[in-house]
This record gives structure tokens, sequence and C-alpha cells, in this order.
């Protein structure tokens, strides 16, 4: 029987045949404020970006993408927040329109990790996390600043659709264990069409590599021909 262990993700440029189990949609939601946050009521970490911390020049894109995430969910407008995170943000508008309104702003526990750099949001070497008595009550940046300590408090915002996300099972043959990849709807009708191509052709076989685009690591499929004869996953044949 074949290992029930997650397989890890291939490292960059490393190439495993697989087979594809299930493909399983997700809808990714945005909780955010009806209204802003007052300035006085904000984490000590968000208090710190707002002095100037953005500005540094090591970690400035993690805290840019940080500030303009945050401001989306606590309540501020495309204006405001635009004119809040201009004032500090050292980077290029891009990372605003990637983070505003379409992220999550990281929880407590994410930014206090280590980080080799954007987009990993960790910020454990910038000492921005000087937690204050409140800290404790609260697992995110967002929380703190709208007050939200329970399910009820949760009524003061609203959600919003993001993205629709897509969870692959695969089988990595290399390995022979299990394990799970998330794709975007491109990524996973691209995937689909590489399906519908191999059910006609015996003699191909899926491989999955991960290759980096604009500094982020992005899965890539395609199809290979066969070394020799594998054992069939159920999911090969359907």
């Amino acid at each position: 029987m074949p290992s029930k262990k997650r397989s890890p993700l291939p490292g960059e440029g490393k190439e495993i045949p697989i087979s594809v189990q299930s493909i399983e949609r997700r809808e990714e939601m945005l909780w955010t404020a009806h209204e802003p946050a007052q300035a006085n009521a904000f984490p000590p970490c968000i208090k710190g970006i707002m002095a100037g911390g953005a500005a540094a020049q090591s970690g400035k894109h993690r805290i840019a993408a940080i500030l303009a995430a945050f401001l989306g969910q606590a309540g501020y407008s495309r204006e405001e927040a635009m004119q809040l995170w201009s004032e500090v943000a050292a980077v290029e508008e891009r990372i605003f329109e990637e983070w505003f309104m379409k992220m999550h702003c990281p929880k407590c526990r994410v930014m206090q990790r280590q980080s080799k750099g954007y987009p990993d949001l960790g910020v454990a070497d910038l000492g921005l996390c000087r937690p204050d008595e409140a800290c404790q009550e609260f697992d995110s940046p967002v929380e703190y600043a709208c007050g939200i300590r329970s399910i009820e408090d949760r009524r003061k915002g609203t959600l919003l659709h993001i993205k629709t996300q897509y969870r692959v099972r695969i089988f990595d043959w290399s390995t022979g264990r299990e394990g799970e990849i998330e794709l975007s709807e491109r990524e996973k009708d691209t995937l689909e069409a590489l399906l519908a191509e191999k059910s006609l052709r015996n003699d191909k076989i899926l491989v999955y590599a991960r290759v980096r685009v604009r500094g982020k690591l992005k899965p890539r499929f395609f199809l290979r021909d066969s070394e020799g004869p594998r054992r069939q996953m159920l999911s090969d044949v359907l």
C-alpha cells in the first residue's frame, strides 16, 4: 500500500510524475470592517509601520504588503488607504494593488516568523512585534484594531469573495506519497486540459514542477513520454 504521508512540494526546477486523485473547488472570502478602525486603536506593529517602518530598506516590500492588506480589512476606502499607505510605503504601487482588498492581513503567528523575504510576510527580523497588554487577546492586527473577540463581533464587518481556488489531491510516483496543491482557476483549467489529452495517450505521464514567475513559485504541468510500464491509479483510468 502507498504511504499516506503528505508529499512535500518539489523544489524549484524539480520535476515529479504524478496522478490526480481529485479536484475540489474552494471559495476564499475576506472579512472587512463596516467602519474604518481609528488610528489610536491600531496594534503596536501597525503603529510602528505608520511611524515610518515601511521606509526601511530591509523588508520594505513585506511591510508595505502588510499595511495594504490591513487597511483593506480595517474598513478604509481605497482613497483613504492609498493616502495613508503612500505616506510610509517606499515601494512600487503594484504592492498596494496586489494586497488591498485582495489578500488577508497576516496573523500574528505569521508575522512573528523569520522570513527569507517577500512575499513571505514574516517580520521577526524587523522588530515590529512589540506586544502590549491587549495583544494577547487577539490573533491578528485586524482583530486588534476592530475589537474582534468573538463570532458576534464579526458582525461589525462583512465577507467579500476575493478568489476561487482549487485544492488538487495528487499521488507522487517518485515517493509513493500523497500531497495537495492549491491552484488558481486558470491553473486548474490548464491541468484539466492536460488530463483530457492524457486520457487519449497511454504513452504519456503527467509531470508537476514549480517555476519562478515574478519572484513567486508557480505550478507547472506538462506531459512527458512514459519511460516504461507503471502501476495506474484509479484516477488515471476514470
